[in-house]
């Protein structure tokens, strides 16, 4: 169990990631935001890098968390497909930057992600259901590897491309997230509609 202040100090980097974003965050910037000096903030973790690592692991094990809550219910294709989205946005809303932690880390050591991602399970569900789906001459035949491309690369990759999609639409952070708001919708219709027959 950790102690008040680890607690306080991991809050205050949460917060600093999320509004300066990894490179630009400076462990004096932690402190100040939790308060306490610097000396106090390594004493408890060492560097900025572990403790971004423990923000993103724990976020990450959320985030799991909710994947198998998705793809393990009995729910309809559409029902996963839309709840996945929803769900997946509003989570990296509160958490920009796991993405890019996620590709730095298999840009590193792509063995590492075994710690961070625990989707075969859910793959198998999801295969199950569209091979099932397909049988039944409901959905046109899809490879569900394919079909998880296309949703995790829609719905992340905005996230990702933060910077480069506010430029080229000279939109600010408030824009941004109205049109994250509207992919809940299009999103699930772009790939839903893709599976008619």
């Amino acid at each position: 169990m950790i102690s008040e202040t680890e607690n306080k100090i991991l809050q205050a980097a949460k917060k600093v990631f999320i509004s300066k974003g990894y490179a630009a965050t400076k462990t004096r910037d932690i402190a100040e935001e939790a308060d306490i000096n610097i000396a106090s903030l390594h004493y408890y973790y060492r560097s900025k890098d572990k403790l971004f690592q423990i923000i993103a692991e724990d976020a990450i094990k959320s985030f799991n968390e909710k994947l198998d809550c998705v793809f393990c219910k009995e729910l309809t294709l559409e029902e996963k497909v839309n709840k996945f989205v929803s769900e997946s946005i509003d989570f990296f809303m509160l958490n920009p930057f796991i993405p890019l932690f996620i590709m730095n880390e298999m840009n590193q050591n792509i063995e590492m992600l075994d710690n961070y991602l625990n989707c075969s399970n859910n793959m198998v569900e999801l295969s199950n259901q569209l091979n099932k789906l397909t049988e039944e001459g409901k959905i046109r035949k899809v490879d569900p590897n394919q079909f998880m491309i296309n949703l995790l690369s829609m719905t992340i990759f905005p996230f990702v491309g933060f910077p480069m999609i506010c430029k080229q639409f000279n939109i600010d952070s408030a824009e941004f997230n109205n049109l994250l708001i509207q992919r809940k919708k299009l999103i699930p219709e772009l790939v839903l509609n893709d599976l008619r027959i």
